[in-house]
């Protein structure tokens, strides 16, 4: 019997993933960062500018040192250009050493890496140019060495996490720059260099794919709570300080809500804890199913969840959540529906100066709503 097509798709993509010892999912968070959640773009940015930072410095303080070679064995104008484009590279790694203390986010992660690998390519193009045509006498053995200097460059991209997209766009950008030279000269050995650069590009790229694949997981065990999946409490807080920070920088909206599942104890008390476990997952599949891409829920502790929503006033928050809860009801062991009480927040000038005082406020409507027979969402 023959299978059909997406099913042999599925069989294939199965084998591939098993091959490559991907978890389901993973390959899409491998192939791009478009779907890498806000947190994890973050802490990848942060870890890429402080490598740039660190490498930057590092070759700032290098590129001049070799100086005084270059005086002991080419002639003296040659010299003086070159070492000019030196002095040139250690200033512009300086400068990018001290400017890399940006905000972490993806764009000047990229941003700081294009620069970080500009800058040695176009010095590479530049003494290419200038020892090309030169009589170097006895130090031509000192010109071959740059042509060791596209394979360094090569090899750094393993450095740093990165997804496969952007390990082609740095890659192929390199070595369009590198065979460039080659090219213009008519080089028969262009075809030999491209080869092992693109060897050394593949074991690179598997390097920088293996590095982000190890922080992406040790970024979901350190962020997810255990038993709903859903982002924890640590997470959560890091979460509102940076949604928070975007809400005042670019001015938006910004519904903090903060949910409680009524008579939770007598769910355990009754029926046990892993029937109250068992409420839990299905409250937090509920909640998670139902919100916009963008938003984050958050088990806040024990049977209380908070749920963050850029770009929603409190009204539109409410009428949200009211649709989800409406939708499908949670029930307990018996069949009876499980009810919620919250309160939301909205991030305006009298709702405090940080994303705790949101939370508090939403705490409070969400108390006084226990006290007033429970079950409704408020937000006032």
């Amino acid at each position: 019997m023959r299978m059909p097509d997406n099913s042999i798709a599925a069989a294939v993509s199965r084998s591939i993933q098993s091959f490559l010892l991907l978890a389901p999912g993973e390959w899409r968070d491998l192939f791009s960062s478009r779907h890498h959640p806000r947190l994890f773009q973050r802490e990848r940015a942060r870890f890429i500018l402080s490598r740039v930072r660190i490498i930057a410095a590092l070759l700032a303080i290098l590129a001049p040192f070799r100086i005084v070679a270059d005086a002991l064995l080419l002639p003296h104008p040659l010299f003086i250009l070159l070492d000019s484009g030196r002095i040139f590279v250690a200033v512009a790694f300086a400068i990018l050493a001290f400017f890399c203390r940006c905000s972490p986010t993806q764009r000047h992660a990229r941003l700081a890496m294009v620069i970080l690998f500009l800058i040695p390519a176009l010095f590479f193009l530049f003494a290419h140019v200038l020892l090309a045509h030169a009589r170097l006498n006895g130090a031509a053995e000192y010109f071959d060495k740059y042509t060791y200097l596209p394979f360094i460059l090569m090899a750094s991209i393993g450095v740093f996490p990165m997804v496969l997209l952007e390990n082609l766009a740095f890659t192929l950008s390199l070595l369009t720059v590198f065979a460039l030279p080659l090219w213009l000269r008519q080089d028969p050995q262009i075809l030999p260099e491209l080869i092992d650069l693109m060897l050394v590009a593949s074991v690179a790229t598997l390097a920088t794919m293996s590095q982000l694949q190890g922080m992406k997981r040790l970024f979901v065990q350190s962020s997810t709570d255990p038993l709903t999946g859903l982002f924890n409490r640590r997470a959560g807080e890091d979460l509102l300080t940076l949604l928070f920070a975007q809400a005042e920088r670019h001015p938006h909206a910004l519904s903090v809500v903060l949910l409680d599942v009524d008579n939770f104890k007598g769910v355990n008390d009754n029926w046990g804890h892993e029937a109250g476990d068992r409420v839990l997952q299905d409250v937090a599949q509920l909640l998670q199913s139902g919100v916009r891409t963008g938003d984050a829920v958050i088990r806040w502790g024990g049977e209380e969840f908070v749920i963050v929503m850029p770009y929603a006033n409190s009204g539109q928050a409410q009428a949200r959540l009211q649709v989800i809860l409406d939708g499908r009801a949670v029930q307990k062991p018996d069949g009876q529906p499980i009810r919620m009480s919250g309160g939301i927040a909205e991030l305006q000038a009298e709702s405090g100066k940080n994303w705790s005082d949101l939370v508090k406020l939403a705490d409070n409507r969400m108390y006084q709503v226990k006290l007033n027979g429970k079950g409704r969402i408020v937000t006032e």
